[in-house]
């Protein structure tokens, strides 16, 4: 109970030296129940975005400082790639679309905090693995609105990915198209990163999210700006 009362989740009242329970244990329950509402939202629009790509789509959330997939659809193709990646499963933030996207929309203390936890460990020859780039590359991800993984996490895979917001504009989760190299050519990003934002504000209005809702207009509009230019 002294370690319940540490953390908030109990408190002991001084005159009679019972322990109550606060408000504090809802919260895990709470964010465990939008995550499934989350999932249950998104998944017709994942298996759209699917079918009209023939990729592989994720949808990822930040839980704490890990990023972990809470929904994925493999591709129907013959050649497709080999990630290793699965729902509930975890990967670097620093180095996938997804990640970058979360941690680009993600308020500056708790940036701070993860790259200050983080080793920026090479995965692969473009992996971002120097603190100012990585920094600089979040910056772009936020004035365009999308981020791509250009084989900086897996050879060969290329991805690009959107934000998905809640109702009151907050980056919640990010909406993911991954793909061989081979076919994901400059022209296709281009193609792909388009369906990838609209399903993704798709997604977020099916949360709630209105026009004018805190920090959304500025970075959809960033967003429109960015589907009109090259990476």
């Amino acid at each position: 109970m002294r370690t319940l009362c540490r953390d908030g989740y109990a408190s002991r009242d001084p005159d009679t030296e019972r322990f109550a329970l606060t408000l504090k244990v809802f919260e895990p329950g709470s964010a465990v129940h939008a995550r499934l509402d989350l999932t249950r939202l998104a998944g017709p629009l994942l298996v759209r975005l699917s079918a009209a790509t023939r990729e592989t789509v994720h949808l990822a959330v930040m839980e704490g400082a890990r990023l972990v997939y809470i929904d994925k659809i493999e591709s129907p193709q013959s050649l497709r790639v080999a990630m290793e990646s699965g729902v509930g499963l975890s990967a670097s933030a620093y180095c996938t679309d997804v990640g970058k996207v979360l941690l680009a929309f993600s308020e500056t203390p708790a940036l701070e905090g993860h790259l200050a936890t983080c080793n920026l460990v090479r995965y692969a020859e473009r992996t971002i693995a120097a603190r100012p780039a990585l920094l600089r590359e979040l910056e772009a991800i936020r004035a365009r609105g999308w981020a791509v993984d250009d084989e900086e996490h897996e050879y060969r895979v290329r991805c690009v990915a959107a934000p998905v917001r809640d109702r009151r504009g907050s980056v919640v989760a990010a909406l993911s198209i991954s793909g061989p190299s081979i076919r994901f050519t400059p022209e296709r990003i281009e193609t792909v990163r388009t369906l990838v934002c609209e399903v993704a504000d798709d997604i977020s209005r099916l949360l709630g999210l209105v026009p004018g809702a805190q920090g959304s207009a500025g970075v959809r509009a960033a967003a429109r700006q960015g589907r009109g230019r090259g990476r």
